[in-house]
């Protein structure tokens, strides 16, 4: 019998398939979804399960400030190949937080396979049901797909 192996991978190209991989699983969801029930019930499905995710991901920020959470994105963020930074101000006597996204995994990864953006299905979602939910507000300032070279994010406290 014929031992046959893959060949080795160096492990930077690893983190960038796996990367890549983690980053397209949502667009890909919604765009199944839609071609297996069709583009209304396909939207309602996708944002019903996007919806459980987000109460899942941010049950463990429960009780926390959203200062507090841009911490917790700008050190776990880099490692699902975001390249993020946050600038922290204060207007009208509240904080604000402008969260800078320089390389979004997302928008990398639907732009190499040629899909539609993912801005409506990833991040309008956690810009909406942040603010549904108390987490906090978002308000996009900058926008890659509009040609800025990042996407900007005004996050202010729910009131």
């Amino acid at each position: 019998m014929d031992k046959v192996e893959g060949k080795e991978i160096p492990i930077e190209k690893q983190r960038d398939m796996l990367v890549q991989m983690n980053a397209l699983k949502l667009p890909l969801l919604y765009q199944s979804l839609v071609a297996a029930y069709g583009e209304e019930k396909g939207k309602t499905i996708y944002d019903d399960i996007f919806e459980v995710n987000f109460k899942k991901r941010t049950k463990m920020f429960e009780g926390k400030d959203i200062g507090d959470i841009m911490m917790y994105e700008i050190n776990m963020f880099p490692a699902t190949g975001w390249k993020i930074w946050i600038e922290k101000t204060e207007e009208n006597g509240e904080p604000v937080w402008y969260e800078h996204l320089e390389r979004c995994p997302h928008l990398d990864a639907t732009r190499k396979r040629t899909l539609p953006d993912p801005c409506a299905l990833i991040c309008e979602m956690d810009c909406r049901l942040g603010e549904q939910y108390k987490v906090a507000k978002w308000q996009r300032m900058k926008h890659m797909p509009a040609g800025d070279r990042e996407c900007c994010f005004r996050i202010t406290r729910c009131k």
